[in-house]
């Protein structure tokens, strides 16, 4: 099972993260996030047992690691682009028609394949009983990749995008005011592409990608994916309450 959020910055997607693992590991389904994921089936793959036999405990995840990401990452993006053309040369198509600097644009672009490259690594080895929790995956990149805060926003360009990413089993929109997003950013530490920005211009920003997050799930909701709605503002007991209540009906509802 793959299991996606999406929200915008700020909404609090990270802070339920252990919350769903841990429902769905009580339930008894493991789950893992991707990083954990990969580390877990790079030790099951040929180099992994090499790098597991020959090093100590404490060099095998950083070597494995940098094996992941200097070899199969690239071969496993390589093989996501030849299986989704059609996703693949519409995002850079899309990227490179935005009027937004260079470095920004090379940087939505490096991390939408580098998901991409995760992904494709760890579909083929996840197993049915197993969980994959991606908190940036291709619903959430939407937010990324059609959102700024100069640019005017086009909703057939979002509906485009998600019509040719692969399909996830379970979709999280996590909510939240405008406001406490802001809160949320600026007490955590602004990114570092945010920084440049103005106050009001960041204010902006958020406020697009709320517009981006909203065509996304209308989208997903019409064409039938599982897709749950959390409300996560400042009371974290009540939003954790609300996710393992939908979480419980929506699994049932996915087994039979």
């Amino acid at each position: 099972m793959i299991i996606e959020f999406l929200g915008t910055s700020g909404v609090g997607k990270s802070t339920l993260i252990p919350v769903l693992i841990e429902f769905l590991r009580d339930d008894g389904l493991p789950a893992m996030t991707a990083i954990e994921a990969i580390h877990f089936y790079m030790r099951k793959t040929c180099v992994g047992r090499l790098v597991c036999c020959l090093m100590p405990p404490a060099l095998q995840g950083p070597i494995l690691w940098r094996v992941f990401s200097w070899f199969i990452l690239k071969f496993s993006i390589a093989k996501f682009a030849m299986e989704n053309p059609r996703l693949t040369s519409y995002v850079v198509e899309s990227q490179l028609h935005r009027p937004i600097p260079r470095r920004h644009r090379w940087l939505i672009l490096r991390l939408f394949f580098q998901m991409a490259g995760w992904y494709q690594f760890l579909k083929y080895r996840l197993q049915q009983n197993e969980a994959l929790i991606l908190d940036e995956g291709f619903v959430h990149r939407a937010t990324h990749m059609f959102v700024s805060e100069s640019e005017p926003l086009y909703a057939e360009q979002i509906v485009s995008y998600l019509k040719w990413i692969p399909r996830s089993d379970l979709v999280i929109w996590v909510q939240a005011p405008l406001d406490t997003c802001l809160a949320r950013i600026h007490s955590r530490g602004i990114q570092a592409r945010l920084r440049n920005l103005g106050t009001s211009d960041v204010t902006r920003l958020l406020a697009n990608a709320e517009q981006v997050v909203s065509i996304a799930a209308q989208y997903l909701s019409d064409t039938g994916y599982n897709i749950i709605q959390v409300e996560n503002n400042s009371d974290l007991t009540t939003s954790t309450g609300e996710l393992r209540r939908q979480l419980s009906k929506r699994l049932a509802h996915l087994a039979t």
